[in-house]
């Protein structure tokens, strides 16, 4: 039985034999992850606006005709409170994302100032005396 304490490392050392075997084929990235991409302003503009698809609505049981009919006509006897629902919620994100532009503008104006006065590019000012 293996104590806790060693647990870590004889599990890394188990798992560099077996890739030094093959086991786990080809390491494409050579270790790391990729960063995921930060979303451009534009696609989070394009996500903040919600477009239901509305032949979605269906029902996956084996028998599930009449009851993706009776989905179908809820969504038709609540369109109008559903549209005023995504609406509102449109409105908030599309709102949101803009406050959130705007503070991203404001954090590299500052970071510009503080990249300026200390000559370099993302290094912090020194503290004033």
């Amino acid at each position: 039985m293996t104590e806790p304490e060693r647990a870590l490392e004889q599990a890394r050392a188990t798992a560099a034999a077996m890739r030094a075997d093959g086991a786990y084929g080809e390491d494409p990235q050579g270790g790391e992850l990729a960063p995921a991409d930060a979303p451009t302003p534009e696609k989070l503009f394009e996500w903040a606006l919600i477009d239901p698809d509305l032949r979605q609505v269906r029902s996956t049981r084996r028998l599930g005709a009449p009851i993706t009919a009776l989905k179908r006509g809820l969504v038709r006897l609540l369109g109008q409170y559903h549209a005023e629902l995504i609406a509102e919620q449109a409105r908030f994100n599309v709102n949101l994302v803009r406050y959130v532009r705007r503070l991203e503008e404001r954090v590299a104006a500052l970071e510009g100032r503080l990249g300026g006065a200390s000559g370099e590019e993302g290094e912090p000012a020194p503290p004033p005396e």
